[in-house]
């Protein structure tokens, strides 16, 4: 009989905001405990909340062999000691200095509410197994998740702050809102036509998940069914599930089976050539797939599979880089879909005219749309990391794209 133990710990101070001003508190403390068995083939796994009690666990998996489950044993005995979670700002410093922080915004936003969280965590991730695999995973970071209303305008929101950071610059921060603050009430115009389209990563790379999944793929219902191997996209897009905490903080290096990939980093897409798909042991035995460190699982449930952040690979440093043309940089957007033939489009709720690289104004409301081929291959510019609020680690995407009115 072969064992493995998963325990994950997160440490979280949560504040709301309402109206430029902190007005609650609450910290959490979570653990959550997994124990798998292995015997004849067969998975058996109990799970808990709270301090473990591994003797406890291990009866329990034990007895769940007799469930019938079936799962491959695969284990190893790899050491990993990925510890760097830090203190990114003291505790009992916390609400003072991002009351502060609010204040400033207040100050250099006049037209914008400011309201809704910013979060301090701390994750640590352990994994041990019966190989003498040793695996242990730990960051820290703080999140943004504020909303700006625009005074006297009546909307639930109108523009927004959110990302993580691992090392709080301010001023930084306080410049950043202030230039969306200030884009926000300079309006724009631009006809309607094809143009670089400026997007964060995860607008479009949500429906390139879709396309991964082991069982999708396999099943023949992905665009991307029986590509492996095969270049479907331009040169300079590389797709890779960021699950190195230095550069991606929430993530742990490590998947829910204990695998990990070369530098935390499973790759799928290489120069435009499909690598892989997300799937976990299970599925790569049953579908012959290629291994891949993307196993997600419920504490106390069977192994799944999950990516933790599609990020592409960084072509250039800045917007002018990949673009001086007029071109347009997509804020909020939602209520779109991809069909199944790979037809994308989405209304635009929140869009800036950018011209070489900055942002000039707002633009009204459009919609975008595009071939999901074409927007990954002949008509990708490529990615520019920080770019226009680069206070935040964000990716934005650039694609020819059409606009409409």
């Amino acid at each position: 009989m072969e064992k493995e133990k998963l325990i994950w710990k997160n440490n979280e101070i949560s504040l709301n905001v309402t109206a430029g001003k902190i007005d609650s508190y609450r910290r959490t403390e979570e653990t959550k405990n997994t124990v798998r068995v292995y015997e004849d083939g067969k998975i058996g796994i109990a799970g808990s909340l709270g301090e473990i009690d591994e003797e406890a666990l291990t009866e329990s998996a034990k007895k769940a062999l007799s469930y019938g489950i079936e799962y491959p044993c695969e284990l190893h005995g790899n050491t990993v000691n990925a510890d760097d979670a830090r203190e990114i700002i003291p505790a009992k410093e916390f609400i003072p200095k991002m009351q502060g922080f609010l204040d400033r915004i207040t100050k250099e936003c006049p037209n914008f509410t400011v309201s809704d969280k910013i979060k301090l965590s701390e994750l640590r991730h352990a994994y041990e197994n019966s190989k003498g695999a040793k695996l242990f995973s730990s960051s820290s970071w703080l999140e943004f998740s504020l909303i700006f209303q625009s005074k006297g305008a009546g909307n639930l929101f109108d523009a927004s702050y959110e990302g993580y950071v691992r090392e709080f610059d301010e001023d930084a921060a306080v410049k950043d809102c202030k230039l969306l603050h200030n884009s926000f009430y300079k309006n724009a115009d631009i006809e309607e036509g094809i143009y670089p389209v400026f997007m964060l990563s995860e607008v479009l790379l949500g429906r390139t998940a879709d396309q991964l999944f082991a069982t999708t793929y396999s099943s023949g219902a992905s665009l991307l069914s029986g590509k492996i191997g095969e270049k479907v996209f331009d040169e300079k897009f590389t797709l890779y599930d960021d699950r190195n905490h230095l550069t991606c903080p929430p993530a742990c290096v490590f998947d829910d089976e204990g695998e990990f990939a070369p530098e935390f980093k499973q790759v799928f897409v290489k120069n435009g050539t499909l690598t892989n798909v997300l799937t976990n042991k299970m599925y790569s035995k049953i579908f012959n797939l290629p291994p891949a460190a993307t196993a997600g699982a419920a504490y106390d449930g069977v192994p799944l599979f999950t990516a933790q952040t599609l990020s592409t690979e960084p072509t250039a440093d800045s917007a002018s880089e990949i673009t001086k043309e007029k071109a347009v940089l997509v804020m909020i957007a939602s209520g779109g879909d991809m069909t199944p033939a790979g037809h994308f489009a989405t209304p635009v709720q929140l869009a800036f005219l950018v011209e070489n690289g900055e942002i000039v104004g707002k633009l009204p409301d459009i919609g975008i749309s595009g071939e999901y081929f074409d927007l990954l291959g002949k008509d990708y510019l490529g990615t520019a990391e920080k770019a226009f609020f680069p206070s935040l680690k964000k990716s934005y995407m650039a694609c020819k794209m059409k606009v409409t009115k």
